[in-house]
């Protein structure tokens, strides 16, 4: 049932030798569920399931849930047909919109508090888990923010944020916690983004380091997360992929390299393949899924799901994982060419690849000796189709940074 049909995931579980450096890895879905379930919940049941099969993840946060009945036929229709008796809905709190919801291996974490922030608009939920493997202890919220385009409704959402940042601020130090959900957000220079990623106790990052105008912009195709479709059935918005709404943000605990980790190569929008600007996900070929994952995300929601991973280690203390990115491209999304910029923590033999996505090696830029320090090297790929790939870097035989590339025609 847990089969991996993202090109991107498949290239990442190709890569068997970066797994050793971890204990442990937990996958957290996130996604904007539709007003689920309406009147289309049962009709729409097997493309979720066909969604979280192709995830496979052991965290589920969602939001657009509608009521206690809602969750509970999630957890009928799409959870327990798949994997009977092994997932748990958490407390549902019933706001007055509609709202957020969490579902989570039982095997793997155990609910130990959960509450929600008052807002004029939207309540936002947490929940803190403990990681049945890691011992860590994780805060996970789940918010909606205000929609639609203006300064007035970008106000509104900083006033929901202004909400968020304070109980994010009075956090204990060093407490791992992430934001997940459907932040409506069309630019990075909106109040809102500003105020969640400004300095202090709080500050939530950017795994992925795109930030900018998201909206309608080519740049960010390969990040967009809504919309889906084209065509309207059944709700939702019919602008194809335009917009980067959906985020999953964590506290600096989650990337400084100690104990549990944020893997930011495993980020992704389930089904982006950068080539679906403005086109409904299901418009000709698509690079990252299947036709029948393609269609499945097509028919459940007018958004896409995001997927991370968590990683930790075996008590050491260290995360393989680095507090800042060793291996960045840019540009990318690229044509014809990217560089690609990394840097050693010690001299030894480096090699530098590059995957394609189903797993294999497209590139060599470099395989042998190399100083400390930071060095750069460009790839002009010749003859490979667009789409996503990946590169990794490996110094002594290790993995020790992964990056996407995004190759445009």
């Amino acid at each position: 049932m847990r089969r991996l049909l993202s090109a991107v995931l498949a290239v990442c579980a190709l890569l068997g030798p970066a797994e050793a450096a971890f204990a442990g890895r937990l996958r957290l879905m996130n996604h904007n569920l539709l007003n689920y379930p309406g009147s289309t919940g049962t009709a729409r049941a097997p493309h979720f399931q066909t969604l979280v099969t192709t995830a496979a993840p052991d965290l589920l946060v969602v939001q657009e849930m509608i009521g206690q009945a809602g969750v509970n036929q999630y957890l009928a229709q799409v959870l327990e047909p798949l994997e009977p008796d092994l997932w748990t809905a958490a407390p549902f709190h019933d706001g007055t919109d509609t709202d957020r919801a969490l579902f989570f291996r039982s095997a793997s974490l155990e609910l130990i508090a959960y509450g929600w922030l008052d807002t004029d608009l939207r309540d936002i939920d947490w929940w803190d888990l403990r990681l049945a493997d890691a011992g860590d202890t994780l805060r996970v919220y789940s918010l909606h923010l205000k929609a639609s385009q203006g300064s007035t409704e970008e106000q509104r959402r900083y006033a929901e944020c202004l909400v968020l940042r304070a109980d994010l601020d009075a956090l204990p130090a060093g407490r791992a916690a992430l934001v997940c959900g459907d932040y409506n957000l069309y630019t990075a220079s909106e109040p809102a983004w500003q105020l969640l990623r400004s300095e202090g106790p709080g500050q939530l990052l950017d795994p992925l380091g795109q930030e900018g105008a998201w909206h309608d912009s080519a740049t960010f195709a390969p990040v967009h997360s809504q919309s889906t479709r084209t065509t309207s059935f059944g709700g939702g918005a019919t602008g194809g992929l335009d917009d980067r709404f959906d985020f999953v943000l964590p506290t600096a605990a989650l990337l400084d390299g100690l104990g549990l980790e944020l893997d930011p190569a495993s980020y992704l929008a389930l089904g982006n393949d950068g080539a679906h600007l403005n086109v409904s996900i299901v418009t000709g070929a698509n690079g990252a899924v299947s036709a029948e994952v393609a269609d499945a995300l097509h028919q459940a929601s007018d958004h896409l799901p995001l997927l991370v991973d968590l990683v930790w280690t075996d008590g050491t203390g260290v995360a393989a994982l680095p507090a800042a990115p060793r291996l960045a491209a840019w540009p990318n999304p690229f044509n014809p060419a990217t560089r690609l910029s990394f840097s050693l923590p010690t001299a030894g033999r480096a090699r530098l690849d590059v995957f394609n996505p189903s797993g294999r090696r497209v590139a060599c830029l470099l395989d042998g000796d190399a100083p400390a320090g930071q060095l750069a090297l460009d790839w002009r790929p010749q003859g490979l189709p667009a789409g996503l790939y990946l590169a990794a870097l490996r110094l002594d035989g290790a993995l020790i940074a992964r990056t996407k590339l995004v190759l445009l025609k």
